[in-house]
């Protein structure tokens, strides 16, 4: 078992719709939960089906995602990632650590 726990606050995608001023989005935010719960213990998230559903198949996907890390020395960081469609993202280390 890890020694690392997740907390997602928010997890979301959307498409790229250049041709409109209006960007649909997608909460996943439970499904990414419950993949860091079962699947992926260590926080290594590939951005993918498992992921991201495909309603416009032919346009790439943006992520995004407000996570916070419990450290198995008993840190804990807030962090804010993104990326697009195919990446994989650690979310012990990427993205960028928020303070409220």
């Amino acid at each position: 078992m890890s020694k690392y726990k997740f907390k997602v606050h928010s997890a979301i995608y959307s498409c790229d719709a250049s041709s409109s001023t209006t960007v649909a989005g997608y909460d996943v935010t439970q499904k990414v939960q419950v993949l860091l719960r079962n699947k992926n213990r260590e926080g290594v998230l590939k951005i993918d089906g498992n992921v991201i559903e495909n309603p416009i198949a032919d346009n790439k996907k943006c992520f995004a995602i407000l996570v916070t890390v419990v450290y198995p020395d008993g840190k804990i960081l807030t962090r804010f990632c993104s990326c697009s469609e195919g990446s994989t993202i650690d979310l012990k280390m990427s993205g960028v650590v928020c303070s409220f």
